[in-house]
């Protein structure tokens, strides 16, 4: 057994743990359970190493002059594979529950059935056919996809902490008991780790553009998960972490040849 004693790298293996299937034996590291608030300032890193992994690979077949278009969807297989689709779970079920409506009992048992219902099949299509396009205009316009996957998932990452200090949980969501609201401080270090290789990559004004959308994004989910559910859940941060991924790839996309 390594116990760890570096709070920072428990925080980064309980991130890793968390939002990918990489295997983790957590009581190889601790025999205290992972604090995943305390962690928190960590998962723009993760976002970081998902894309890096994911990004190498598609980078790889480009490199052996493979298509872009294969080399883009072994990239989202491969980011997929490693968080066991996570964040697109969270979009499904968030789709099923919210395009239905009813009552918040109602909505909350639809986003926790197992089942895939229209929506959601819809939003996951629409979503990663989004992504799809997104990055591959992208990488036509000059980007590697390291580059475009790392700082995608890290902004999706970002935004759970965003969302989760400014609106406050359901009464129907296991996600206050797992992450709570951080501090200032772990916040300002989160956006510190996305802003520094996030403005060495993409034009400011691409980023900006991203900013802009990502906040329409999270008061636009925010506000109606506070209103039909009384609050966010899971399933409503993961849908978040999605579409921010996909805003600040517009945002970038949209300025092109400006």
């Amino acid at each position: 057994m390594l116990l760890l004693k570096n709070k920072y790298l428990l925080d980064i293996i309980a991130s890793v743990m968390f939002f990918t299937r990489i295997p983790v034996n957590w009581s190889y590291f601790s025999n205290k359970p992972p604090d995943l608030t305390q962690a928190a300032w960590s998962f723009p890193l993760v976002g970081l190493l998902i894309g890096l992994i994911a990004g190498l690979i598609g980078d790889l077949f480009i490199y052996l002059e493979q298509s872009i278009f294969l080399s883009c969807v072994i990239s989202i297989t491969i980011s997929v594979l490693l968080t066991g689709a996570f964040h697109e779970d969270g979009l499904a079920d968030s789709a099923d529950g919210l395009g239905a409506g009813g009552s918040p009992e109602k909505i909350n048992k639809i986003i926790h059935d197992s089942r895939l219902g229209t929506y959601g099949v819809v939003a996951i299509i629409l979503g990663l056919l989004f992504r799809l396009a997104l990055i591959q205009a992208l990488v036509e316009s000059g980007y590697s996809l390291v580059s475009i996957l790392s700082i995608a998932f890290a902004s999706g990452k970002l935004a759970i902490i965003f969302t989760r200090n400014f609106f406050k949980h359901s009464k129907f969501a296991k996600i206050g008991s797992i992450v709570g609201k951080v501090s200032h401080k772990q916040l300002v270090c989160a956006c510190l780790i996305w802003a520094l290789p996030t403005l060495l990559i993409f034009p400011f004004l691409g980023v900006f553009f991203g900013i802009i959308f990502t906040i329409s994004v999270i008061l636009i989910l925010g506000i109606k998960a506070k209103k039909v559910l009384g609050g966010i859940t899971g399933d409503i941060l993961g849908a978040i972490a999605f579409l921010t991924e996909l805003t600040f790839l517009i945002g970038n996309t949209v300025v092109i040849g400006i």
